[in-house]
């Protein structure tokens, strides 16, 4: 059933364009949940659940790495477009019209409407348990994903989409309290209720465990709020499981790899070399992930743009059917390296810097092949400074540096005017203006 009503999947997704895609300047309210689309029979789920996958991984996925990749200096700007360049400015220069911040919003609220009626669906078609259990799981962790991603971008995020564009937005530690309870919520019901066959053959795809997964982004949002216990168990769930699948993003010809389309299939944006990293963070000689990650010398991004050194595009984004992983096994490691040294478990915390740094049989690939840290392992300061190092170049266009930057740097001091060489920009973005036009209830934009 993998191509199950193929012709469901394309009903739905005329109808989410018709209410959602809209010109650059007119956007339809992006805050109406896609009830138009909650279906009410089991294939009509099935179709739902496998349109959300294809949604999110072209095209979510490339505004929750590409803004936060210029605003934190991992991608150069390579062409005039207005919207990449004012992300690249960013400081008080950022407009909230700008289709730079209006792209991932808008996108990010699409596809936690789609979650959101998943949700809802699974709840009253009637279903198996274990295809019950699996569709709740799969729409709880999308939409948690997509929670987590609005929470690095903006100060504040709506929870639940609303059918009058009036969603209450709610702060940042609301909202990862309700991505952990989602992906409890999603690890527990898989727990007492295993997904059924039906389920795993047509919902999921091969290059995935939705149980690892699960953990994988329960660990990430745990260490976000400060729960280092919880982070660590979560990770080990994860590094421990006898389920040998890297979970991945796959693409073909009509479904491209979206990175790769916006640093090797067009002339807009190149990785920054030394991976944007400046100072003591700049990678080591020597260091594998650099030509995993970056090919030749590209020449350098726009002088209004900041001008640095580019390279070449590989690694995850190499070809257009290149897969991309939905998390990195070194997060995981990294995770525990955090959370360890924030509750001054420094011998722990280094060990697991010496697993990343030591790696070199990486499941995707991603080995350091680094000699073990030599710096002063009874100084937290100077290991955390290690961890932040090795996430940047480990976790590279993921999406989770500008999130890194302000937990690990929270006093550095963001300028108001533009700037296009510190190590971050914003300290969040303005909400879009077309969330204020349509949402009373969306809160005053932040200084920067």
């Amino acid at each position: 059933m993998k191509n199950i009503k193929i012709y469901s999947i394309i009903t739905i997704f005329l109808i989410i364009n018709s209410v959602f895609v809209a010109c650059d300047t007119e956007f339809e309210n992006p805050n109406n949940p896609t009830e138009q689309v909650v279906l009410e029979t089991k294939d009509g789920l099935f179709a739902l659940a496998t349109g959300i996958r294809q949604y999110y991984s072209v095209n979510v996925l490339r505004q929750v790495v590409e803004a936060p990749g210029i605003t934190t200096r991992e991608l150069g700007v390579t062409n005039t477009f207005l919207n990449i360049n004012e992300l690249a400015k960013g400081g008080a220069e950022l407009p909230p019209e700008s289709g730079g911040i209006t792209n991932p919003w808008v996108n990010l609220l699409r596809a936690k409407g789609m979650a959101e009626s998943l949700i809802e669906g699974a709840n009253t078609v009637e279903l198996t348990a274990g295809t019950r259990s699996g569709l709740l799981a799969y729409g709880h962790l999308f939409k948690a994903m997509c929670l987590g991603a609005m929470i690095q971008m903006f100060e504040q995020a709506p929870i639940n989409n609303s059918a009058d564009g009036e969603a209450p937005f709610s702060e940042r530690a609301l909202v990862l309290a309700e991505c952990i309870s989602l992906l409890e919520g999603a690890r527990d019901v898989l727990a007492a209720t295993p997904m059924s066959d039906e389920f795993k053959s047509t919902v999921l795809w091969a290059d995935v465990s939705l149980p690892k997964t699960i953990n994988a982004f329960l660990s990430r949002y745990q260490l976000w709020s400060g729960n280092y216990s919880e982070a660590i168990s979560a990770a080990d769930a994860v590094l421990n499981d006898s389920d040998a699948t890297n979970s991945m993003w796959i693409y073909d010809a009509n479904n491209q790899n979206p990175i790769w389309n916006r640093t090797v299939n067009s002339t807009d944006l190149k990785p920054q070399t030394n991976f944007g990293l400046l100072g003591t963070f700049v990678p080591e000689a020597g260091d594998g992930r650099i030509a995993f990650y970056l090919g030749a010398d590209a020449g350098f991004a726009n002088a209004d743009a900041g001008g640095q050194a580019i390279s070449e595009m590989l690694g995850f984004a190499a070809t257009g059917t290149t897969s991309v992983p939905i998390y990195l096994p070194g997060e995981m490691m990294l995770n525990k390296a955090e959370a360890y040294a924030r509750q001054d478990q420094l011998d722990n915390a280094v060990t697991q810097i010496d697993l990343v740094r030591q790696k070199n049989d990486d499941p995707l690939g991603v080995n350091a092949n680094l000699a073990a840290w030599t710096g002063n392992a009874s100084s937290q300061t100077e290991i955390l400074d290690e961890i932040y190092k090795n996430r940047s170049i480990e976790l590279f266009l993921t999406g989770l540096r500008w999130g890194d930057n302000k937990r690990f740097f929270p006093n550095f001091s963001v300028p108001v005017e533009a700037n296009t060489t510190n190590q971050r920009n914003r300290e969040f973005y303005p909400y879009p203006t077309v969330e204020r036009e349509n949402n009373p209830n969306t809160p005053a934009n932040p200084s920067i």
